[in-house]
């Protein structure tokens, strides 16, 4: 999430894009290979401009991996990503593409053809207290690779649909933030990260920051493990970012762009292949945003906002803030097509009765965006 000037509730995220160069496994968890089959409806595409008519139910994969809980955690999603890459290993590879400050390694999952002529990103979790959105990820990639050999989406077969675009889903960007948002101080292995949270604590206190408790402030906490708000910390003039001057639980920018090494495993995805579409996964508001001062990509932008608008039912905005995601890849060099989605109608952290509605809306993004890519 992220503070807008818009009269919702929720806040802005970035979209982007990424790409997928494959870093050796890490020692604390394994990597991962894998691959399946499929079913779905086709989504309309409406005007994109406020709800529409309800989302179709999902069908439900007859022995789900992933489990639906409140609390979806780091080492339950690497769990998770090796039961799946063993049950669909034709169709799933899972990468390494760096590793967080407190020793997480950050995975990316690969779901299609990984010679594909075309690829999409979708990413989650780079706000700690939006632990739904790895969630929500996690599902789709789950549910991508059951149906992969018998889902059709608008009469069209998943499985010809991922012979052309690739589908890279990076479910959990954040997960030192979200370690200690869902679990507490305990959850973090470094005794230094462990101080600088503590330290941003009494500062928060000192500047009016907050008035929580400290175990009420840390279910709070959206940014890394430092304190740093890794969607404030990319080269989108970052110069103008106003926000806390120190780390902090909520907005603090860091030292530089691409400072964390959360944000500069997604910008070196991005740069190392040519994307067609990024879509990037936050809470609240139930809102897509679309575009940013300077966006080279605007009008694809707008019309992949407007195509997945009428899919979900949400409405669509611009965007202002500085050092998104989203809002680099649309003015870097190379530019890249993107959306921010923000899921949940209610403060985050989104609790489970939060999830059905968000899954129902949500469920069919992936392969909708995949066919987009395809004919676009």
């Amino acid at each position: 999430m992220r503070n807008k000037p818009y009269k919702i509730t929720a806040i802005l995220l970035a979209a982007g894009l990424a790409v997928l160069s494959p870093l050796p496994a890490l020692a604390d968890t394994p990597v991962i290979t894998a691959g399946s089959s499929q079913t779905g409806g086709g989504p309309g595409a409406g005007p994109g401009v406020g709800p529409g008519a309800a989302p179709a139910a999902a069908p439900n994969a007859p022995d789900q991996v992933v489990p639906v809980v409140e609390k979806y955690s780091y080492d339950q999603m690497v769990q998770d990503l090796n039961t799946l890459q063993g049950r669909y290993g034709a169709h799933l590879q899972v990468h390494a593409i760096g590793t967080s400050l407190d020793g997480r390694t950050l995975y990316e999952a690969v779901l299609g053809n990984p010679d594909a002529p075309k690829h999409i990103l979708i990413h989650g979790g780079i706000h700690a207290r939006e632990y739904m959105t790895p969630l929500l990820v996690m599902k789709q990639l789950e549910y991508g690779a059951e149906f992969y050999d018998t889902g059709t989406f608008r009469g069209e077969p998943y499985s010809g649909i991922l012979n052309s675009v690739a589908v890279h889903f990076v479910p959990m960007v954040n997960p030192d933030g979200i370690a200690l948002s869902q679990f507490g101080l305990d959850a973090i292995r470094s005794e230094e990260l462990r101080q600088q949270i503590q330290q941003a604590y009494q500062e928060d206190l000192a500047q009016g920051r907050t008035q929580e408790s400290f175990d009420r402030y840390l279910t709070r906490w959206k940014t890394n493990g430092r304190g740093v708000d890794l969607n404030q910390n990319f080269p989108a003039n970052w110069d103008l970012v106003t926000a806390s001057p120190v780390p902090s639980y909520g907005t603090y920018k860091g030292t530089s762009p691409l400072s964390e090494p959360e944000s500069r495993a997604l910008a070196d995805l991005v740069n190392s292949r040519t994307w067609s579409a990024t879509v990037s996964y936050h809470s609240m508001g139930n809102v897509i945003y679309w575009d940013y001062p300077g966006n080279q990509v605007q009008q694809a932008s707008g019309e992949l906002a407007t195509v997945v608008a009428g899919l979900t039912g949400y409405q669509t905005l611009p965007s202002s803030g500085h050092g998104g995601f989203k809002d680099w890849t649309q003015i870097k060099e190379n530019p890249v097509p993107g959306i921010t989605v923000e899921v949940g109608s209610v403060s985050c952290p989104l609790p489970l009765s939060q999830y059905q509605e968000i899954w129902n809306s949500n469920w069919q993004v992936w392969i909708l965006v995949a066919k987009y890519a395809m004919t676009h």
